[in-house]
């Protein structure tokens, strides 16, 4: 028996149904686990962000600090460190709260962190160079800038430890 050559070249072209379903389904399962991957990258970023804002408003505080001989005032913390001060000493640069696109985001009176939180800024009021973090703990520092990320498991990230 001889076949036709239409049924030779029906068999020849393109790929079946279930061929193209597997394709479709393994690249959906690659582009889930890409997702994934890439949304906790983008969290690590943030948490790294986080941890350098906390640093860097502490040693702006503490830069204003050995500027004046005191620490600003607790209302007046960020105009004072962003360059509203007697001198006009910019401390810290510091992007309108508007800007999301890095970069420490600071409002009037506020400092926010890259999930859009406040920062907290906890002043050595009576400069004994002892100051109670949200942990309950009492650190040998003039100041202590905190915040928590998102999440119920989530741990604070301060400039101390």
């Amino acid at each position: 028996m001889l076949s036709s050559p239409r049924s030779s070249l029906r068999k020849a072209s393109g790929f079946t149904l279930i061929e193209l379903l597997v394709v479709i389904a393994i690249i959906a399962i690659l582009a889930g686990l890409g997702f994934a991957a890439m949304r906790g990258a983008l969290e690590s970023g943030k948490k790294a962000q986080a941890r350098n804002d906390v640093n860097q408003i502490a040693s702006a505080v503490k830069a204003y600090q050995l500027e004046y001989g005191r620490l600003p005032e607790k209302e007046n913390v960020v105009a004072a460190i962003t360059g509203d001060n007697s001198k006009g000493v910019v401390f810290l640069e510091a992007k309108a709260a508007k800007d999301d696109k890095g970069g420490i985001n600071a409002g009037k009176t506020k400092f926010f962190d890259p999930w859009g939180g406040e920062y907290e800024i906890t002043l050595d009021d009576d400069y004994d160079n002892r100051v109670q973090g949200s942990d309950g703990k009492e650190h040998l520092v003039s100041v202590i800038v905190e915040t928590t990320p998102p999440g119920a498991n989530a741990k604070p990230i301060s400039n101390v430890q």
